[in-house]
């Protein structure tokens, strides 16, 4: 075999190995080495192989993808739906409680009333006190003259010898004196007559205060109760809700004025409706069109805002959001100027009810205002309350008009009166909110 070998390198016409001598050289020698075309066939295999793992991975990520964006947007859909109902549960709750609180409200109103009418009472029984007082003053040092005149007449008059002329004009005196006396007696009768029915009318004023009372705690507990269900069903809505309130609600508390806050709220809302009509027209773009009318739906109710917008009240309804009086109307003269709204004097711990439906779009300290709330009705209507005790709503809550928001302070006299200011807002300008209340 080594001969053949090296005559095959020697001479060119030896014949070749045959494919069995040279398997045999092969395998005799060591393993089989490789041919140049068995490494190109097996690089292109690896190739192919690559390619097709390659393949297959994008498809599994493209389908992963796929399910990716189906699911966001099945929980997007889920939580606008899932707001809804929050928002329907938070207005039909709101909705429930509005009957129990305008009897609270007119209760409330009776009590300031009979509260007012009492006082006045209290007033005319101590005037005539003074009266009655200066009266019987008046008559104590002619009362030992009346005794003895009335004892012994004849005697008195003539004590001292008197010309005629001076008698008579003494006599005359004298029943002067007489008649004015029986006048100051009637007065002091009649104020005494009238003291006794003033205490009369007290004593049965207080027993209907203390019945008014009675029912307003009880109305008021009930009313309470109702206002802190809706306020909790606020509170347990979805995430994507709290998120969309939270924005409205952090530009709002960033604001230097009332004016400033509704500005930055507005602006929110013109940036999120032009984020709904991008993310509307890229929908289209990718022929997602079920998505498109969604987000154009979601962009158009934003734009009409959560509510009816404002409209004037019947002439003598009873809008007003808290009993009391005005203290300070639109337009009249303030320290500050002409009031951009109307200032109420409402009893201690008086029910606040809503002006408008709507969405609540602030509710809590802001500045100089003490507790307050942004209550949007739509149309670009939104109603101001400030100077509230304690808050019974939710920034994002749905409520209906007449509905309960709030407790004014407790006051008993000894401190500042707390008042309750209303402003009524179209946009960025004040607008009489007298009509519409």
């Amino acid at each position: 075999m080594g001969v053949c070998l090296a005559i095959v390198q020697a001479a060119p016409s030896c014949p070749a190995a045959t494919p069995s001598a040279s398997h045999t050289l092969h395998h005799v020698h060591g393993p089989a080495v490789a041919t140049p075309e068995g490494h190109e066939t097996q690089s292109i295999r690896r190739q192919i192989e690559n390619a097709r793992t390659a393949r297959e991975a994008l498809l599994a990520r493209e389908k992963q993808q796929g399910a990716e964006m189906q699911a966001r947007i099945k929980a997007q859909h889920d939580a606008e739906a899932q707001a809804q109902r929050d928002a329907a549960r938070a207005t039909e709750l709101s909705a429930a409680t509005v009957d129990a609180t305008a009897r609270l409200q007119r209760t409330e109103q009776d009590t300031a009333d009979l509260d007012s009418r009492i006082a006045a009472l209290h007033t005319e029984q101590d005037t005539l006190h003074r009266a009655l007082t200066q009266d019987v003053a008046a008559l104590t040092p002619l009362l030992p003259v009346v005794e003895r005149l009335s004892l012994y007449p004849a005697d008195t008059l003539l004590a001292v010898p008197l010309p005629a002329d001076r008698a008579v004009t003494g006599l005359l005196v004298m029943r002067g004196l007489t008649t004015r006396i029986a006048q100051q007696a009637r007065q002091i009768h009649d104020r005494r007559a009238r003291l006794a029915q003033l205490d009369a009318e007290l004593a049965q004023q207080k027993g209907r205060m203390t019945q008014l009372l009675a029912q307003q705690e009880s109305q008021r507990d009930s009313v309470n109760r109702s206002a802190h269900a809706a306020l909790e069903a606020q509170r347990q809505s979805n995430a994507a809700v709290r998120s969309a309130t939270q924005q409205v609600e952090d530009a709002a508390r960033k604001a230097s004025s009332l004016q400033d806050a509704i500005g930055r709220i507005e602006e929110v809302e013109r940036t999120a409706q032009a984020n709904l009509e991008r993310a509307a027209q890229e929908a289209e773009r990718a022929h997602r069109t079920q998505e498109a009318e969604a987000t154009r739906a979601r962009a158009r109710a934003l734009a009409a805002g959560p509510g009816p917008g404002v409209n004037a009240t019947r002439p003598g309804s009873a809008g007003a959001p808290v009993p009391g009086s005005i203290v300070t109307g639109w337009g009249q003269s303030t320290e500050s100027g002409p009031a951009s709204g109307v200032t109420y004097a409402p009893p201690s711990r008086a029910t606040v009810r809503a002006p408008c439906s709507g969405r609540v779009d602030f509710a809590g300290p802001f500045r100089s205002y003490g507790q307050m709330m942004i209550l949007n009705c739509g149309q670009h209507y939104r109603f101001v309350l400030a100077g509230i005790g304690d808050m019974a709503v939710a920034p994002g809550q749905q409520i209906v008009k007449g509905a309960p928001v709030g407790q004014m302070p407790a006051w008993s006299g000894a401190q500042a009166r707390p008042t309750l200011f209303v402003q009524l807002r179209r946009g960025g300008t004040a607008v009489n909110p007298a009509p519409y209340l």
